[in-house]
């Protein structure tokens, strides 16, 4: 079975596109039409907000914590209550729940690696979930879940939640909705190579 980078490269190639794409939204199918030209971290042409106001499955915060499901990604704006003791943080993150207690969630934010190593992340992480619930102990394993795995709280969240559709994911993890503070996205992703090792 080809991994997440072969079918990118297969989907740019071709131009095709599969029926669960043709389903999707518009954001997505204008997304495919922007990864022309490889895989660099210029895919087209959104931000968090044109995202945001384009995206139609969202969720209420409160929601979020009830009827979370474990695996799914999510994006949400996102304001730390401790930002004047982080070196830097993502205002706009793309998760995947791996965790949820009363207050708080853990989620692998995509954000954190650059693009390339989102794939390998993805590819790694579904392998050793094969379809299931994310079992700590399997996908702590993975080098790049450690720079990846951010703790975040539910009341920090400022707007509602949009849900990343199964199908849409692999595309997703592209986009360049990384918003960091106090660091640049260069600076945060050679931090992380030197974390995953």
């Amino acid at each position: 079975m080809a991994d997440l980078l072969d079918k990118l490269t297969d989907t740019i190639r071709s131009g095709s596109i599969g029926k669960a794409t043709k389903r999707s939204a518009k954001w997505f199918r204008d997304k495919i039409q922007g990864l022309k030209g490889g895989l660099r971290n210029k895919f087209s042409t959104t931000n968090p907000d044109k995202f945001y106001r384009e995206s139609d499955n969202k969720i209420n915060p409160n929601l979020l914590s009830r009827r979370a499901s474990l695996g799914s990604l999510y994006c949400y704006h996102y304001d730390p209550k401790y930002k004047a003791t982080l070196p830097y943080y993502d205002v706009f993150p793309m998760i995947m729940l791996i965790g949820v207690d009363s207050d708080t969630f853990l989620g692998l934010n995509f954000h954190y690696l650059p693009p390339k190593l989102r794939a390998i992340l993805l590819d790694r992480v579904n392998a050793k979930i094969a379809g299931g619930v994310p079992n700590w102990k399997k996908i702590s394993k993975i080098p790049l879940v450690q720079p990846a795995v951010h703790r975040y709280r539910f009341d920090q969240i400022s707007r509602k939640v949009i849900q990343i559709e199964k199908e849409e994911e692999e595309i997703a993890i592209f986009l360049p909705l990384e918003r960091f503070r106090k660091a640049s996205k260069s600076a945060v992703w050679a931090n992380s190579r030197r974390r995953a090792g």
